[in-house]
């Protein structure tokens, strides 16, 4: 369906590019469907959801860097020990099913916009090579992040899921343990990567900080080694913990505080 209604009005004006941009003499276009904004807008909204939980993760896994009974007070705050000094194990599967959901979405949004075949590959990389921008380098990052996401987030979420009552000092540092150094690094590298990189990307597209690009790419950066270096201390203190009580060759229990906030 032609975009004019006749050849006089198509050829009576040459569009400027700001009239392009802004959709002017579209009145006469075929309407397209809206589902791919509202999509849009459903991926920028559970990705600052998620960009904005891996601060409070940060700081609610970081807490045993204060001790065991700090994490385990947090622990059980969310869990509802306060209402009634009991343990609500569906309080943390609630919770925990709640963000999973949120990634779901999130990465069944963001498939719209992945590479899905040897040319479309080809064409990014002839692109970022002739133009060599910075943006493009750190959404080919978020790519490869989101396909390591993909095979170790659910793996990080499932345990918590079946076994809630395991989240605390004692068990989720022999689950660290298990884990290995190595693969809790490179999953930690790459949340906060894909993370860090999603929320300068948002604030770009949306303009929240209409300004120098350059100085916030650079607070970019300075978060996400700030992150990293927090996550690589907070990491080696539950392997640690880990590796002491798997060595200790005592029966592996859940850890009982010794100063409950709660009581």
């Amino acid at each position: 369906m032609s975009m004019y209604t006749s050849d006089q009005e198509k050829y009576s004006n040459t569009p400027t590019s700001e009239e392009v941009i802004a959709g002017v003499e579209l009145r006469n276009a075929k309407r397209k469907s809206r589902w791919p904004a509202y999509c849009d807008v459903a991926q920028s909204v559970t990705g600052l959801l998620l960009g904005l939980f891996l601060f409070c993760h940060m700081a609610f896994t970081s807490s045993i860097q204060l001790g065991k009974d700090v994490f385990w007070n947090l622990v059980a705050f969310s869990g509802g020990y306060p209402i009634d000094g009991e343990e609500h194990a569906w309080m943390h599967v609630v919770f925990i099913g709640a963000i999973t959901l949120l990634v779901i979405i999130h990465a069944l949004m963001a498939l719209r916009r992945f590479p899905t075949s040897y040319r479309m590959f080809h064409n990014i990389k002839s692109q970022y090579q002739f133009i060599a921008h910075r943006d493009t380098t750190l959404w080919i990052v978020q790519i490869v992040t989101a396909v390591i996401l993909t095979g170790m987030v659910f793996p990080h979420v499932t345990p918590m899921l079946l076994d809630p009552h395991a989240i605390g000092p004692n068990l989720s540092s022999v689950h660290t343990y298990h884990n290995g150094l190595l693969w809790t690094f490179v999953f930690l590298v790459a949340t906060e990567l894909h993370g860090m990189i999603g929320l300068y990307r948002l604030c770009v597209k949306w303009d929240v900080f209409a300004g120098n690009r350059e100085a916030l790419r650079k607070i970019m950066y300075c978060v996400v080694v700030l992150m990293i270096a927090c996550g690589s201390m907070t990491m080696w203190t539950y392997y640690s913990n880990g590796k002491a009580l798997v060595e200790s060759g005592e029966p592996i229990v859940k850890y009982e505080p010794v100063n409950n906030w709660w009581k």
